[in-house]
């Protein structure tokens, strides 16, 4: 992605079409959890989400990954955070 375009805000749907989620009440619930931070804009009714946060997400979520380090405790495993 460009450098200059990762400071906008995206949708709660394009968010979890990038972190891989079916769903965008996945992205809801890390809102809710604080693993991510959603913004309510003037004049918008729907939360929005910056694009350098989810980027940073996923690549924190690929880097424990490869490098084996991924939290694993109990019950189901999540995608990211």
């Amino acid at each position: 992605m460009e450098e200059q375009n990762l400071d906008r805000f995206i949708k709660i749907t394009e968010a979890a079409d990038i972190l891989g989620f079916a769903h965008y009440r996945s992205v809801n619930q890390m809102i809710e959890r604080g693993a991510i931070t959603g913004y309510r804009l003037p004049h918008v009714t729907r939360r929005r989400v910056l694009l350098s946060d989810v980027s940073a997400l996923k690549e924190k979520a690929e880097s424990a990954l490869v490098s084996g380090k991924a939290n694993r405790g109990r019950g189901r495993p999540r995608k990211y955070a």
